[in-house]
Protein backbone atom coordinates (compact mmCIF):
# COMPACT_ATOMS: atom_id res chain seq x y z
CA UNK A 1 0.00 0.00 0.00
CA UNK A 2 1.11 3.56 -0.64
CA UNK A 3 2.01 5.74 2.33
CA UNK A 4 2.49 8.96 0.41
CA UNK A 5 0.97 12.24 1.54
CA UNK A 6 -2.37 13.40 0.24
CA UNK A 7 -0.54 16.60 -0.78
CA UNK A 8 1.67 14.75 -3.24
CA UNK A 9 1.19 15.86 -6.87
CA UNK A 10 -0.09 13.26 -9.36
CA UNK A 11 2.43 10.72 -10.66
CA UNK A 12 2.76 10.36 -14.45
CA UNK A 13 5.01 7.58 -15.81
CA UNK A 14 5.85 6.93 -19.46
CA UNK A 15 6.56 3.41 -20.67
CA UNK A 16 9.58 2.54 -22.80
CA UNK A 17 10.14 1.55 -26.41
CA UNK A 18 7.54 -1.00 -27.61
CA UNK A 19 6.00 -1.03 -24.13
CA UNK A 20 2.80 0.20 -22.52
CA UNK A 21 1.20 0.69 -19.11
CA UNK A 22 1.59 -3.02 -18.31
CA UNK A 23 5.27 -2.43 -17.62
CA UNK A 24 4.20 -0.42 -14.55
CA UNK A 25 1.64 -2.95 -13.25
CA UNK A 26 3.50 -3.39 -9.92
CA UNK A 27 3.64 0.39 -9.48
CA UNK A 28 -0.07 0.84 -10.21
CA UNK A 29 -0.86 -1.46 -7.29
CA UNK A 30 1.22 0.63 -4.87
CA UNK A 31 0.32 4.02 -6.37
CA UNK A 32 -3.33 3.98 -7.51
CA UNK A 33 -3.06 7.69 -8.41
CA UNK A 34 -0.42 6.86 -11.03
CA UNK A 35 -1.24 7.68 -14.67
CA UNK A 36 0.54 6.08 -17.62
CA UNK A 37 -0.58 7.88 -20.79
CA UNK A 38 -0.57 5.93 -24.03
CA UNK A 39 1.81 6.86 -26.81
CA UNK A 40 0.40 9.33 -29.32
CA UNK A 41 1.02 8.53 -32.96
CA UNK A 42 3.91 10.82 -33.93
CA UNK A 43 3.74 13.28 -36.78
CA UNK A 44 6.19 12.90 -39.64
CA UNK A 45 9.77 13.80 -38.58
CA UNK A 46 8.47 15.14 -35.24
CA UNK A 47 11.18 15.92 -32.67
CA UNK A 48 11.02 14.56 -29.14
CA UNK A 49 10.46 18.06 -27.79
CA UNK A 50 7.57 18.78 -30.17
CA UNK A 51 6.08 15.39 -29.35
CA UNK A 52 6.40 16.14 -25.63
CA UNK A 53 4.57 19.42 -26.22
CA UNK A 54 1.64 17.59 -27.80
CA UNK A 55 1.65 15.01 -25.03
CA UNK A 56 1.55 17.80 -22.42
CA UNK A 57 -1.69 19.05 -23.96
CA UNK A 58 -3.35 15.74 -23.07
CA UNK A 59 -2.44 16.05 -19.39
CA UNK A 60 -3.99 18.15 -16.64
CA UNK A 61 -2.42 21.56 -16.14
CA UNK A 62 -1.64 20.84 -12.48
CA UNK A 63 1.68 20.30 -10.71
CA UNK A 64 2.85 16.72 -11.21
CA UNK A 65 5.73 14.32 -10.80
CA UNK A 66 6.71 12.75 -14.09
CA UNK A 67 9.03 9.96 -15.04
CA UNK A 68 9.57 7.05 -17.31
CA UNK A 69 11.39 3.84 -18.11
CA UNK A 70 14.09 3.75 -20.79
CA UNK A 71 12.92 5.87 -23.77
CA UNK A 72 9.97 6.98 -21.65
CA UNK A 73 12.42 8.63 -19.29
CA UNK A 74 14.00 10.56 -22.15
CA UNK A 75 10.58 11.81 -23.24
CA UNK A 76 9.75 12.65 -19.61
CA UNK A 77 12.78 14.96 -19.45
CA UNK A 78 11.45 16.87 -22.46
CA UNK A 79 7.91 16.77 -21.05
CA UNK A 80 9.22 18.54 -17.94
CA UNK A 81 9.80 21.61 -20.13
CA UNK A 82 6.09 21.76 -20.98
CA UNK A 83 4.33 20.93 -17.69
CA UNK A 84 4.55 22.04 -14.06
CA UNK A 85 6.84 19.17 -13.06
CA UNK A 86 8.05 19.06 -9.47
CA UNK A 87 10.40 16.13 -10.10
CA UNK A 88 11.45 13.74 -12.85
CA UNK A 89 12.05 10.07 -12.08
CA UNK A 90 14.23 8.07 -14.47
CA UNK A 91 13.90 4.29 -14.19
CA UNK A 92 16.53 2.51 -16.25
CA UNK A 93 16.90 5.64 -18.35
CA UNK A 94 19.49 8.39 -18.90
CA UNK A 95 19.80 12.15 -18.42
CA UNK A 96 21.57 13.26 -21.61
CA UNK A 97 22.54 12.16 -25.15
CA UNK A 98 26.15 11.86 -23.98
CA UNK A 99 25.04 8.91 -21.83
CA UNK A 100 23.82 6.85 -24.77
CA UNK A 101 25.88 3.65 -25.13
CA UNK A 102 28.56 3.47 -27.78
CA UNK A 103 26.61 1.05 -29.95
CA UNK A 104 23.70 3.54 -30.18
CA UNK A 105 26.00 6.39 -31.15
CA UNK A 106 27.76 4.24 -33.75
CA UNK A 107 24.39 3.21 -35.20
CA UNK A 108 23.34 6.80 -35.93
CA UNK A 109 24.45 6.70 -39.60
CA UNK A 110 22.19 3.66 -40.06
CA UNK A 111 19.05 5.51 -39.00
CA UNK A 112 17.87 5.66 -42.61
CA UNK A 113 17.31 1.88 -42.46
CA UNK A 114 14.72 2.09 -39.66
CA UNK A 115 11.73 2.53 -42.04
CA UNK A 116 12.62 -0.86 -43.54
CA UNK A 117 12.46 -2.78 -40.23
CA UNK A 118 9.72 -5.45 -40.67
CA UNK A 119 7.99 -4.71 -37.38
CA UNK A 120 4.79 -6.54 -38.34
CA UNK A 121 6.78 -9.66 -39.21
CA UNK A 122 8.72 -9.47 -35.96
CA UNK A 123 5.45 -9.15 -34.07
CA UNK A 124 4.17 -12.31 -35.76
CA UNK A 125 7.36 -14.12 -34.78
CA UNK A 126 6.78 -13.26 -31.11
CA UNK A 127 3.40 -15.01 -31.05
CA UNK A 128 4.79 -18.38 -29.90
CA UNK A 129 6.19 -16.59 -26.84
CA UNK A 130 3.00 -14.64 -26.14
CA UNK A 131 1.02 -17.79 -25.38
CA UNK A 132 -0.13 -19.52 -22.17
CA UNK A 133 2.90 -21.82 -22.54
CA UNK A 134 5.24 -18.84 -22.61
CA UNK A 135 3.44 -17.24 -19.69
CA UNK A 136 3.85 -20.40 -17.61
CA UNK A 137 7.53 -21.06 -18.37
CA UNK A 138 8.94 -17.57 -19.04
CA UNK A 139 6.52 -14.99 -17.58
CA UNK A 140 8.94 -12.06 -17.87
CA UNK A 141 9.72 -12.68 -21.55
CA UNK A 142 6.03 -13.40 -22.11
CA UNK A 143 5.09 -9.97 -20.76
CA UNK A 144 7.58 -8.16 -22.98
CA UNK A 145 6.52 -10.19 -26.02
CA UNK A 146 2.87 -9.28 -25.43
CA UNK A 147 3.71 -5.59 -25.27
CA UNK A 148 5.84 -5.71 -28.41
CA UNK A 149 3.14 -7.69 -30.21
CA UNK A 150 0.58 -4.98 -29.39
CA UNK A 151 2.81 -1.98 -30.07
CA UNK A 152 2.19 0.48 -32.90
CA UNK A 153 4.87 0.01 -35.63
CA UNK A 154 4.75 3.74 -36.43
CA UNK A 155 5.46 4.66 -32.81
CA UNK A 156 8.14 1.96 -32.55
CA UNK A 157 10.06 3.18 -35.60
CA UNK A 158 9.73 6.85 -34.63
CA UNK A 159 10.96 6.12 -31.10
CA UNK A 160 13.94 4.15 -32.36
CA UNK A 161 14.88 6.94 -34.76
CA UNK A 162 14.57 9.60 -32.04
CA UNK A 163 16.85 7.58 -29.76
CA UNK A 164 19.54 7.48 -32.45
CA UNK A 165 19.33 11.19 -33.31
CA UNK A 166 18.81 12.49 -29.74
CA UNK A 167 21.32 15.33 -29.38
CA UNK A 168 19.80 18.03 -27.16
CA UNK A 169 19.78 17.73 -23.37
CA UNK A 170 16.49 19.10 -21.99
CA UNK A 171 16.71 22.09 -19.64
CA UNK A 172 14.85 20.77 -16.62
CA UNK A 173 14.18 23.19 -13.75
CA UNK A 174 13.06 20.55 -11.24
CA UNK A 175 15.10 17.82 -9.51
CA UNK A 176 15.88 14.70 -11.57
CA UNK A 177 16.15 11.36 -9.78
CA UNK A 178 17.72 8.37 -11.50
CA UNK A 179 17.45 4.68 -10.57
CA UNK A 180 19.51 2.18 -12.59
CA UNK A 181 20.35 -1.51 -12.56
CA UNK A 182 23.97 -2.63 -12.45
CA UNK A 183 23.20 -5.33 -15.05
CA UNK A 184 21.44 -3.11 -17.55
CA UNK A 185 22.97 -4.12 -20.89
CA UNK A 186 20.65 -1.88 -22.96
CA UNK A 187 21.72 1.36 -21.27
CA UNK A 188 24.85 0.21 -19.44
CA UNK A 189 25.61 1.65 -16.04
CA UNK A 190 29.14 2.69 -17.05
CA UNK A 191 27.78 5.38 -19.38
CA UNK A 192 25.62 7.10 -16.79
CA UNK A 193 25.73 8.25 -13.17
CA UNK A 194 22.51 7.33 -11.32
CA UNK A 195 21.53 8.46 -7.85
CA UNK A 196 20.77 4.91 -6.79
CA UNK A 197 21.81 1.51 -8.17
CA UNK A 198 19.77 -1.70 -7.99
CA UNK A 199 22.06 -4.69 -7.48
CA UNK A 200 21.33 -7.39 -10.03
CA UNK A 201 18.88 -5.13 -11.84
CA UNK A 202 18.54 -5.28 -15.61
CA UNK A 203 16.80 -2.88 -17.98
CA UNK A 204 13.17 -3.51 -17.00
CA UNK A 205 13.43 -2.69 -13.29
CA UNK A 206 9.75 -1.89 -12.83
CA UNK A 207 8.89 -5.56 -13.39
CA UNK A 208 11.97 -7.43 -12.20
CA UNK A 209 12.61 -5.34 -9.06
CA UNK A 210 9.25 -3.77 -8.17
CA UNK A 211 10.00 -3.49 -4.44
CA UNK A 212 13.12 -1.40 -5.06
CA UNK A 213 11.39 0.76 -7.69
CA UNK A 214 8.32 1.34 -5.52
CA UNK A 215 10.44 2.23 -2.51
CA UNK A 216 12.42 4.73 -4.60
CA UNK A 217 9.28 6.32 -6.03
CA UNK A 218 7.68 6.53 -2.59
CA UNK A 219 10.78 8.23 -1.20
CA UNK A 220 10.64 10.87 -3.94
CA UNK A 221 6.89 11.43 -3.60
CA UNK A 222 7.25 12.00 0.12
CA UNK A 223 10.23 14.31 -0.40
CA UNK A 224 8.28 16.43 -2.91
CA UNK A 225 5.23 16.50 -0.64
CA UNK A 226 7.39 17.66 2.26
CA UNK A 227 8.94 20.40 0.12
CA UNK A 228 5.51 21.64 -1.01
CA UNK A 229 4.21 21.58 2.55
CA UNK A 230 7.17 23.65 3.78
CA UNK A 231 6.68 26.12 0.93
CA UNK A 232 3.02 26.57 1.86
CA UNK A 233 3.91 27.24 5.48
CA UNK A 234 6.36 29.97 4.51
CA UNK A 235 4.63 31.52 1.51
CA UNK A 236 1.03 30.42 1.66
CA UNK A 237 -0.79 28.21 -0.86
CA UNK A 238 0.82 28.10 -4.31
CA UNK A 239 -1.21 29.22 -7.26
Amino acid sequence: MSTTSVDTPPLVLLSGLAADARIFAPQKISFPQMHCPGWLEPERSETINDYAGRLAETLDNDPCIIGGASFGGIVALHLAEHVDARAVILIGSIRAPSQLPMFARCARPLGFLIPFIPVRLLQVLTRPIATPFGKRHAPFVYGLACQFRDSNPVVFKWSLRRILDWSITPKVSCPVFQLHGDRDWTLPLRYTDPDEIVAGGGHVLSITHPAEVNSYIRQILNEVASTLSTAREHHGPQQ
